[in-house]
C-alpha cells in the first residue's frame, strides 16, 4: 500500500478572514478534488493525500479572486508539509458587500401546495350535506400547516431586529475610508495655503522694502522671518499661526517705522497693502483648528485683493 502524506496549512495576516475561508485541493494527476475549511485560528491539516503535485486554492467569499494560488509538492514523510498563507489585510479594505444568499422558500411553497391541494376532495358540499369527521381533520390540518409555513416565512424573509451586518460593515469601512481621505486632503490643502501665504507675503514685502530702499539689516530680518515660515508649513495649526502672528507683528512695526521716517510711503498701495496683511495676521492671533486658520488667509485674501494670481504672474 502506497504511503500517505498530509497538508498543514496556516493562514496568518488577517484573522477576521478564517472564518469563511475555504481551501481547496486538487490533484494534478489524478483530478482528486478536496475543500476544506480551516478553524478559527487559521490552521488545517489535511491527511490521507497521496504524494504527489497538488495545486492548491485559498479562497474567500467576499474577494473576486483567490487570496492564493500555487502548485505544491507533497511527499511521502511523516510529518505534515506546513503551507504556510499570509492573507494582507489590504484585501479586504474595499471589498464589496458581503453575499447574504436569498431564502429558500422553495420548502415553503411545497408545503402549502400541499395544503391546498388536500383540500380539494372537501370541496363541494352541496346545502345539508354533512361534514365528516375525516373532512373536518382534512381542513384543520391544511389550516395548522398553513399558519405553521407563514410563521416560516416570517423568519425567512424578516429576521428578528432586520439586522443586516454586511451593509454595516460597508459602510463603516466606507466611513473610515472618507475620514483617511478627508484627513490627508485637509493637510495637503492648509499645507498649500500656507506655501502660497508665504510667498505672497514675501513677494509684497520684498516690494516694500524695494520701495522704501530699507537697509540691508532691516531686509535680512524681515524676509528671515518670512523665509522660516516657509520652512514650518507642515506643523500643527498653532505652532505656524503663532509664527506667523509674530512675523505680523514685526513688520508691521518695521513698515510703521518707514512711514515715520518718510511719510510719502503711506500713501503708496504697496504699503497699504502690505500693513492690512500685516494686521490681519496680528489680530487673529494663535489658532489651534485648521478650519480658523484657513479663514485668516480668507481674510488676508480680501485685504490683499487676491494671492493666486499675483504669485502666478511672477
Amino acid at each position: 500500500m502506497a504511503a500517505k502524506a498530509a497538508f498543514n496549512f496556516q493562514l496568518t495576516g488577517f484573522p477576521a478572514a478564517n472564518r469563511d475561508a475555504e481551501v481547496t485541493l486538487t490533484n494534478t494527476a489524478t483530478g482528486q478534488t478536496l475543500k476544506r475549511s480551516p478553524f478559527l485560528d487559521g490552521s488545517l491539516v489535511v491527511r490521507d493525500l497521496d504524494p504527489g503535485l497538488w495545486e492548491a486554492k485559498v479562497t474567500h467569499p467576499n474577494l473576486i479572486q483567490p487570496i492564493f494560488t500555487q502548485k505544491l509538492r507533497l511527499f511521502p514523510q511523516i510529518t505534515p508539509t506546513l503551507v504556510p498563507v499570509r492573507i494582507p489585510d489590504v484585501l479586504f479594505q474595499d471589498r464589496p458587500i458581503r453575499d447574504i444568499p436569498d431564502a429558500n422558500l422553495g420548502p415553503v411553497q411545497q408545503a402549502v401546495t400541499a395544503a391546498r391541494d388536500s383540500l380539494t376532495p372537501v370541496l363541494g358540499k352541496a346545502p345539508g350535506e354533512a361534514i365528516r369527521a375525516g373532512d373536518w381533520n382534512t381542513l384543520a390540518s391544511a389550516v395548522r400547516d398553513i399558519a405553521d409555513n407563514v410563521l416560516q416565512l416570517t423568519n425567512l424573509v424578516s429576521p428578528r431586529g432586520h439586522d443586516h451586518p454586511e451593509i454595516a460593515d460597508k459602510i463603516a469601512e466606507v466611513q473610515q475610508n472618507m475620514r483617511n481621505f478627508s484627513e490627508a486632503f485637509g493637510k495637503s490643502l492648509l499645507e498649500l495655503r500656507r506655501e502660497l501665504e508665504a510667498e505672497h507675503f514675501r513677494r509684497v514685502l520684498t516690494g516694500v522694502l524695494d520701495e522704501a530702499q530699507a537697509p540691508q539689516a532691516t531686509r535680512d530680518d524681515l524676509l528671515g522671518r518670512v523665509g522660516r515660515l516657509s520652512e514650518t508649513l507642515q506643523a500643527d495649526p498653532a505652532v505656524f499661526t503663532s509664527q506667523l502672528n509674530n512675523t505680523g507683528s514685526r513688520v508691521l512695526g518695521a513698515v510703521a517705522d518707514m512711514v515715520a521716517a518718510n511719510p510719502a510711503l503711506g500713501a503708496s498701495a504697496q504699503v497699504q497693502k502690505m500693513q492690512a496683511i500685516a494686521q490681519q495676521y496680528t489680530v487673529s492671533g494663535t489658532t489651534t483648528t485648521a478650519d480658523n486658520e484657513l479663514k485668516i488667509y480668507n481674510r488676508t485674501n480680501t485685504a490683499s485683493g487676491g494671492k493666486l494670481g499675483t504669485v502666478l504672474r511672477n
